[in-house]
């Protein structure tokens, strides 16, 4: 946990909010995930205080994978989401925002790639959108909600994972 962030533990319950990016090019949808953990979401991290959930996106992307020439379409959706992780449990919001990145960036070249940034162990992948439901990707809902982004209504979710609290 980083000092900045939006993520404080009450009444043993971790609260944190992150901002993500659906970057979706020939119908693939990209995602990420630590290279030891089971389950892929969509890139992006948790929102500094003080920070908009825009920069957040715009800061990430500029850390973990060193694209330049990127743009924030539109705010897609926010989420409630209630799950354990660990021993811990989590109330989480989610802000995901359409990004569109110029063809010539180098995360297009490989199916699967590790992420830049030092002292992180990210790995990335491309889904196509045909799989997304039968993908190891997180939280559960959020394939439902990709295929919903083309209709550019703004969604909300509140969703709470089986025995997750």
């Amino acid at each position: 946990m980083k000092e900045k962030d939006i993520n404080v533990v009450i009444d043993n319950v971790r609260l944190n909010c992150r901002a993500v990016a659906v970057i979706i090019e020939n119908d693939k949808v990209l995602f990420q995930k630590r290279k030891q953990d089971q389950f892929w979401a969509l890139p992006g991290g948790k929102i500094h205080v003080l920070e908009k959930g825009e920069d957040t996106i715009k800061r990430e992307l500029k850390e973990e994978l060193g694209i330049k020439d990127f743009s924030i379409e539109r705010f897609n959706s926010v989420s409630e989401y209630f799950f354990g992780f660990d021993t811990e449990k989590y109330h989480q919001y989610i802000f995901s925002y359409i990004v569109s990145v110029d063809e010539h960036e180098w995360i297009f070249q490989k199916e699967e790639f590790d992420g830049i940034e030092e002292n992180e162990n990210l790995l990335y992948k491309w889904f196509p959108l045909a799989e997304l439901k039968e993908a190891p990707i997180k939280p559960d809902f959020i394939a439902e909600q990709i295929m919903n982004s083309k209709n550019n209504n703004i969604q909300f979710i509140s969703y709470t994972e089986e025995n997750s609290i």
